[in-house]
């Protein structure tokens, strides 16, 4: 019998060694994270967590400078390093095993925040916005700090940390149209409100999600506050067919009526949704209307002679709080459409008018100026003309622009 408790206590023993990471001795000048995260709702290992090292003074050094693309001569060679580091990864981030253990290898000296990640958890960084992240700046950093674990790495030595994961808020509900039909592929965003009582876009993953075929959507993982859910009309979507044109984008700015949670068409009527820790909070709704909503189009002329300009962008905002509502991009006959637009009083702003010279390869399409390589001849300043909406469309709009401020010919 003892023979048999001592069995069990060597097996057992060897059990919970084995589950222990690994360590290995760090190569020479750099030290070693391990550790494991567990998952605080259910005590079970968080698998397949992502586990981040954030330097307490991170370099705010991006991997590629947008600024600087095609102005490098060997940017070929720096875009396939930057491809190479990120399939790679690197010694600062990994992915937990199937008993929520990690290890780092190769960390150069210094003092870090351990950060692990996973669906539906909290998490230091979960309610910053990607983008926002990336630049490593003050409230970015103010917001690890106040949560994340602190680890000090000195070269030739492991440093083991134990973390846990603690389950965040949910908003779940369904996108439909007025006549009770679903919204299969809306776009649906998240907001949160800040102190200071204004919304800010988390931008989460840097796309928003998209409702599902029975138009209901589902946010996890969100820290306690108060927020709000918008939904954006599907008339931006890839199209997949057969031969030479399989694949195709549908892109119109122009179409973008968006809604927010509490029947809400603008952004100063939403009422915010309140979630508290760990808090479940379902029947979030969204409602696209289908009657009352009115097309806005014309064309952009130059004042001098009322010749069509070619490029520039067209914005409609609301005339009391100038939120912004639609853009659009100015074809190169010069005419531009807004569908979707409910009734209101709204500005309609022209911006970045200009001339192409013949044969510059614009193009036809709202994106051809975006990607044509050739600057305008010729530019023309801004204008603004107000618009109001109410039970009609805004067609045949003839909106002249200045004279031209800038020639290239």
């Amino acid at each position: 019998m003892k023979r048999m408790v001592l069995v069990l206590i060597v097996c057992f023993a060897g059990i919970l060694f084995a589950q222990q990471p690994a360590p290995s001795a760090p190569p020479q000048g750099f030290g070693q994270v391990t550790g494991r995260v567990f998952c605080n709702d259910t005590g079970l290992p968080a698998r397949f967590a992502t586990v981040q090292l954030v330097a307490e003074h991170p370099a705010n050094t991006p991997l590629l400078n947008p600024a600087m693309l095609g102005k490098n001569p060997d940017f070929a060679k720096a875009m396939a390093a930057a491809m190479t580091a990120m399939m790679k990864g690197s010694n600062f981030g990994t992915l937990t095993a199937l008993d929520g253990t990690f290890s780092l290898g190769k960390v150069p000296p210094g003092t870090y925040y351990v950060i692990p990640q996973m669906p539906g958890y909290l998490s230091p960084i979960s309610g910053i916005a990607t983008l926002d992240r990336m630049k490593a700046d003050k409230s970015t950093m103010e917001a690890v700090e106040a949560l994340a674990q602190k680890v000090v790495v000195q070269a030739g030595q492991s440093s083991y940390v134990n973390l846990s994961l603690k389950r965040g808020g949910v908003i779940t509900g369904t996108v439909q149209y007025d006549d009770g039909s679903t919204a299969p592929g809306a776009n649906v965003g998240l907001l949160t409100q800040e102190k200071d009582g204004t919304w800010k876009d988390l931008n989460i993953a840097m796309m928003p999600a998209a409702a599902d075929d029975r138009g209901q959507f589902r946010f996890s993982g969100l820290p306690a506050g108060h927020y709000a859910v918008k939904a954006t009309l599907p008339v931006t979507q890839a199209m997949v067919g057969v031969g030479p044109s399989s694949i195709a984008m549908h892109i119109n700015l122009g179409d973008a009526l968006v809604v927010y949670s509490g029947g809400a068409l603008r952004e100063k009527d939403i009422k915010p949704i309140e979630v508290g820790d760990g808090d479940e909070v379902d029947g979030i709704d969204m409602t696209f209307p289908i009657h009352g909503l009115y097309t806005v189009s014309g064309s952009v002329v130059a004042k001098s002679d009322e010749h069509a300009v070619s490029i520039g962008t067209i914005a409609l905002e609301y005339s009391d709080t100038k939120e912004v509502v639609r853009t659009a991009m100015i074809g190169s006959d010069g005419t531009f459409q807004m569908n979707y637009v409910p009734q209101g009083s709204y500005i309609l702003k022209v911006d970045g008018a200009g001339d192409i010279a013949p044969g510059s390869g614009a193009g036809e399409g709202p994106l051809a100026a975006l990607l044509n390589e050739h600057k305008p001849i010729r530019e023309y300043g801004s204008t603004e003309l107000p618009l109001n909406i109410s039970n009609s469309d805004a067609t045949g709009l003839v909106v002249q622009v200045p004279d031209a401020t800038t020639s290239r010919q």
